[in-house]
């Protein structure tokens, strides 16, 4: 039987996949929930499960409970609803990927926490119709790596050294490319991602002017979308904004010295947000952007069809 392929991004704030994006935010329930408009209702061992727009903490270790699991279960029943196929019945192969710092640590354990999770099969409800499908193997691949390979490779034959710089909701990760491999002597994952600034910048404009900001306020601002909010707050957030980001590559640049001689590389989703900070910043000579979310689950789904050719 073939195998269909799911490339998944278990991001710190969104789950990805080569065509869905969610929270990571789940409510439990103990009893089927009546369905209000239209939630996915997601049902696992007894337990009943629908997504949160109110994400989950930062984990450093995504296998240290079931959390991560059931995510990839929505992002599997989502992912297959989107190409209209269905899973019972079929043998899946999943790809998957870690930032560049934890990968050699933790990559042995990300595949046994799903090879084991599935070592009976995989089997649940998604909106009251069972699933029964086999998860026959799983590849994990260095974060970034994936996505840059596939969107920027041309990249690689006129340069030869790019800095790949992925701002995510957790972590901020830069990966080196040398020669199109990736330098394992530069692999930084800072824990200081987009719900640090969120967070800094609420606690500051609720001190400052006295207005409580959610997240989704916030990024409406950064995205330079209608609001209804003051010129004065606009600002603030703007430059805190701006500030982050020349910390960010202050930190950075304990790793590489200097940005403007070679590529830099953004991606993620903190990345566009910040998209005008990074190209006024003077600290980088030649930027490109990969403005697709779902780049690294895309480039992950790549590298494990090319890694199951090769066999």
């Amino acid at each position: 039987m073939a195998e269909i392929i799911f490339g998944i991004d278990h991001g710190n704030g969104n789950m990805k996949g080569s065509n869905v994006d969610f929270p990571c935010g789940l409510v439990r329930y103990t009893s089927e929930p009546g369905r209000f408009m239209n939630e996915d209702i997601l049902e696992y061992q007894g337990t009943f499960y629908t997504l949160s727009e109110t994400r989950m903490p930062f984990k450093a270790d995504k296998t240290v409970d079931e959390d991560y699991f059931i995510l990839t279960l929505f992002a599997l029943a989502l992912e297959a609803k989107s190409r209209g196929i269905t899973l019972s019945g079929k043998d899946i192969v999943l790809g998957i990927g870690l930032p560049p710092a934890d990968f050699g640590q933790q990559a042995p354990g990300f595949k046994r926490y799903f090879m084991e999770h599935s070592k009976h099969g995989i089997s649940f409800k998604f909106n009251g119709k069972s699933v029964n499908c086999y998860l026959k193997d799983t590849f994990v691949s260095p974060q970034n790596f994936a996505a840059v390979m596939c969107y920027k490779a041309s990249l690689f034959k006129q340069y030869r050294t790019v800095n790949c710089i992925d701002i995510g909701d957790g972590t901020v990760d830069l990966l080196v490319i040398r020669k199109g491999q990736p330098d394992l002597s530069v692999r930084v994952s800072d824990r200081s991602g987009m719900a640090i600034l969120r967070s800094e910048i609420s606690n500051v404009i609720q001190q400052n002017f006295g207005i409580h900001l959610e997240s989704s306020d916030v990024e409406q601002v950064l995205m330079q979308e209608a609001t209804i909010l003051d010129e004065e707050v606009i600002r603030e957030i703007q430059k805190m904004a701006e500030d982050w980001m020349q910390r960010i590559t202050n930190k950075l640049h304990a790793y590489v010295p200097d940005f403007r001689t070679n590529p830099a590389v953004f991606l993620g989703g903190g990345s566009l947000l910040l998209k005008p900070q990074i190209e006024k910043s003077p600290d980088f000579k030649y930027i490109e952007f990969i403005e697709d979310v779902r780049a690294n689950a895309i480039g992950y789904e790549k590298l494990t069809a090319m890694r199951l050719q090769k066999r």
